[in-house]
């Protein structure tokens, strides 16, 4: 079982496979109500199909169980290495002055794959780094500055393939929309 914070890193780890979650909350006849609903993806991360409720899928993926998951994950995160390991399969793949493609290739050869997030712009405005030799989803700018969503601007921002999509796919592996880019998800993401 992999390890997450946020809802943001828990969609990291869903794009993975091509699903996304989403939370729904609501007023009927006057009895709120909260929760999650999952939805299958295509390549580009377009909702394909109808969503569907967590209940379908057991408590553990619900609203409740996955807040409890967060939280163990965070303490556990606290208290071992994890933040080290992963700093340093990162900063082996950042050595030299790699393009996105050759460092996400440098990092799938650790065994790491990296989720960015861009705004309509273009420009990076998340970083998720999905480690699988220590199964943890973690944001860049928790293991520190120099791996923020600022920083990655920096290095990559004017550097980008305009085909290229978010989710470390090849340009020939992503279908393109009907303007020929990406649709990259705006949604501002929180923490859970």
């Amino acid at each position: 079982q992999y390890r997450f914070q946020t809802m943001g890193e828990y969609r990291a780890l869903l794009s993975l496979y091509n699903v996304t979650v989403e939370e729904v909350r609501g007023n009927v006849r006057g009895r709120e109500y909260y929760g999650l609903v999952y939805s299958a993806t295509d390549d580009a991360g377009n909702k394909v199909g109808n969503p569907l409720k967590s209940s379908l899928f057991g408590k553990e993926v619900g609203y409740d169980g996955l807040e409890r998951h967060m939280e163990r994950s965070a303490e556990r995160f606290g208290k071992d290495d994890t933040r080290r390991q992963i700093r340093g399969r990162v900063d082996k793949a950042l050595r030299g002055e790699p393009t996105e493609e050759e460092l996400r290739e440098r990092l799938r050869g650790a065994r790491v794959d990296l989720y960015i997030r861009r705004n309509e712009n273009g420009r990076i405005v998340g970083v998720t780094f999905i480690d699988h030799e220590t199964r943890t989803v973690v944001n860049g700018s928790r293991l520190g500055k120099a791996y923020s969503a600022n920083a990655f601007e920096l290095r990559f921002g004017g550097k980008r393939n305009p085909g290229e999509n978010t989710r470390g796919l090849s340009p020939k592996q992503a279908p393109a929309g009907r303007d020929g880019q990406r649709k990259r998800n705006t949604s501002r993401r929180r923490k859970v």
